[in-house]
């Protein structure tokens, strides 16, 4: 068992450290061939522990074989050893006459077998936990001491055991023990830790839940049956859960009263309110009206619970009268006045202002009315007008409401009394906001929303915010993917190059470079969601090269090409599309073939079954026929075996060779109009 005790750390960073810690820790066993048994994380906010069953007590010796230099370095043209097959002999204890040529996949190397001792584990241990601790990752470090040594906090004790024993080594000027401390507030001496299987035991005793799943349980349950007393449950909110269980070793959930006044404030400000500023539960009735009624959650074990209360409810009682006082100033001005303001608020530099932006938004939510129809095109133009007004409203301004952008307006508009449509077309402008979030539930929300997105990526990467690898500090990866999930949601025929391509027109840029690259996004962005479904890569690839520009085709068409996987013929169309495609790899082919030179049967029974498909499978796909027009295409598969069978394809004769070239990229371009078969992978 591993524990290391810090200052309190923040609490986004302390479960991915814990996984982090003991994936390493289960890395260094795996290295050293170790099995063990189960391995168990815990953390709260002063300590990263892992532990791990069945470990065992040494690492068996026995005769090793390493692998040396490539023979060709290790012996001369004569078959010499060379000075590196003699060096690489001596560093393992070993004589020249001792080496063996192997074939490896990297061609012929030297090897040497080598008797090993049997290595304590805890000698293992020791000499690595150090460094395995010293190089965990951290989204921000601080040192604080003098041997320059960077971690998230600083780090105060270390405790570690291999069965009773300690496991000694040195970290930043600490030495690990067999000592923890329990909860600030309760205990400041050190702690014995005889044995692993102790230790949840003994830190309870000194008001520490080290089991994060229990300090969950605890929270949820202890905040439930206080709402539930008050004739009510508590708002949903995973994420304040668990920055609670992050934040606390020993939770204690107090039941706190506001003035019942405040209920006149719109839901959303009263509930983030007391979540942003206080980390509160508010509680609510069945029918979801809120009560005047919200759980602290305390870390102080003991404490005396009315105190508590006392300033928590003094604190809640200042945030409020606050936020009263902005809805009250921001419904006195309303939204409409504040969209001439939005010209002196600078979007992104040299990109305009929030007032051009949403002049773009209209313009951008048109042209999506007339591709997708059936949507009130007045009442969305009204939408977009208002959708950027709420940031310079005083709640959404001050920066403890920053969260409710979007949200705000959308509650604005509804009590200054615009159409219910506007409201929640405004109100779910951002959506989604995450990969978790929820999608815009009216087709108006989503058409803003994609509106809202493609200025936002364009321009991102039009100002050269370009995201790479790791780094992608606007989201245009979240917001791309954001746009496809609300087209796939609501099976529109969105394409995608023209969105985009509207996009940079509207920003009076008609950059080519930008547009494909954000064309690229897209296509990646649609690939992982298709993977997310389950669809295999090679299926995706299929389609995606083909007809990815429209993200509901794709996503049908991939559909329909695993259920038309199973059928029996599959395997022999698609070795079929693989030899067309092997033969026109790398060939200048154009037009179509000319009849008049078909000498063989093969040719002409092929050339005119594929025109007899080429109408109905141009009809199947525009009613979005998939599967019919795999059928369709199946029909082919006998006469291009035919075709290989029976005609020399890459015959002497150029006038006939490029006749049946021309031939095979007609029927291949048939097959493209629903996927390119020929990326899909057969096994063996």
């Amino acid at each position: 068992m591993l524990e290391l005790g810090t200052e309190e750390l923040p609490p986004g960073v302390i479960e991915p450290a814990a996984q982090e810690l003991l994936r390493r820790i289960c890395a260094q066993f795996e290295e050293h061939g170790l099995k063990t048994g189960a391995a168990e994380l815990f953390y709260t906010p002063r300590r990263l522990t892992v532990r791990i069953k069945d470990v065992p007590e040494e690492k068996p010796g026995g005769v090793v074989e390493l692998q040396g230099p490539p023979k060709k370095a290790g012996f001369d043209p004569e078959g010499k050893p060379t000075k590196t097959a003699i060096g690489f002999a001596r560093a393992q204890g070993k004589g020249v006459e001792d080496l063996y040529v192997k074939q490896t996949p990297k061609g012929e190397y030297l090897f040497v077998k080598k008797e090993v001792p049997p290595v304590p584990v805890k000698a293992i241990l020791e000499g690595c936990l150090g460094e395995l601790i010293r190089t965990l990752p951290f989204p921000k470090t601080m040192r604080w001491n003098e041997t320059g040594m960077r971690f998230s906090r600083p780090v105060r004790w270390i405790l570690c055991l291999l069965g009773e024993e300690v496991v000694k080594f040195e970290f930043n000027g600490l030495v690990s023990g067999n000592t923890t401390l329990g909860h600030r507030n309760f205990s400041s001496k050190p702690i014995v830790v005889v044995r692993p299987e102790d230790y949840e035991t003994v830190l309870w005793e000194h008001r520490v839940m080290v089991n994060p799943v229990q300090r969950q349980a605890a929270v949820e349950r202890g905040c439930a049956e206080l709402a539930q007393a008050q004739g009510g449950t508590v708002v949903s909110d995973p994420e304040l859960v668990k920055e609670t269980v992050n934040i606390t070793e020993f939770p204690e959930p107090i039941l706190c009263r506001f003035n019942p006044d405040y209920l006149t404030l719109p839901k959303e400000v009263l509930i983030t309110a007391l979540k942003m500023h206080q980390r509160c539960f508010s509680v609510q009735e069945q029918s979801g009206r809120l009560l005047p009624y919200f759980i602290a959650v305390a870390n102080t074990p003991g404490c005396d619970q009315e105190w508590v209360r006392f300033w928590y409810e003094r604190a809640i009682e200042s945030r409020l009268r606050d936020a009263r006082f902005f809805v009250e100033s921001d419904l006195k001005v309303g939204l409409e006045p504040l969209v001439e303001e939005e010209k002196r608020v600078v979007w992104i530099e040299g990109l305009g202002s929030y007032y051009e932006k949403t002049q773009r938004l209209r313009e951008l939510c048109r042209f999506l009315c007339q591709t997708i129809g059936g949507i009130d095109e007045k009442q969305l133009d009204r939408a977009a007008l208002l959708s950027k007004a709420d940031l310079l409203t005083a709640v959404v301004r001050e920066k403890e409401f920053t969260s409710l952008q979007g949200v705000m307006g959308g509650v604005y508009a509804k009590i200054l009394g615009e159409p219910e449509a506007v409201a929640q077309a405004i109100g779910e402008q951002y959506l989604p906001r995450s990969l978790e979030d929820r999608l815009p539930e009216s087709a108006m929300g989503g058409v803003l929303s994609i509106a809202d997105k493609i200025d936002n990526i364009v321009a991102t990467f039009l100002a050269g915010t370009i995201p790479t690898g790791s780094e992608d500090p606007f989201g245009v990866r979240r917001q791309a993917t954001g746009v496809l999930l609300i087209i796939l949601k609501n099976r529109w025929p969105v394409g995608i190059p023209e969105l985009v391509a509207k996009g940079l027109v509207l920003l009076g840029r008609d950059d080519k470079a930008v547009q494909e690259m954000v064309l690229g996004l897209f296509r990646e962005r649609l690939s992982a969601i298709l993977a997310e479904e389950g669809i295999r890569y090679d299926v995706a690839n299929a389609v995606l090269a083909t007809v990815w520009h429209t993200p509901i085709e794709a996503q049908l068409r991939a559909r329909a090409l695993i259920e038309f996987r199973n059928r029996p013929e599959f395997e022999k169309l698609i070795i079929g599309q693989k030899r067309v495609a092997n033969i026109l790899r790398g060939q200048d082919v154009s037009g179509l073939p000319d009849p008049a030179l078909f000498q063989e049967e093969a040719e002409r029974v092929l050339w005119q079954e594929a025109q007899a498909v080429e109408p109905k499978l141009k009809e199947r796909l525009e009613g979005a026929d998939y599967l019919g027009a795999l059928e369709l295409l199946l029909s082919l598969r006998r006469s291009i075996d035919r075709l290989f069978d029976d005609v020399l394809v890459m015959c002497e004769d150029e006038r006939l060779r490029m006749n049946r070239l021309r031939l095979l990229s007609y029927v291949r371009s048939l097959f493209s109009q629903v996927a390119d078969l020929s990326a899909i992978v057969l096994e063996g």
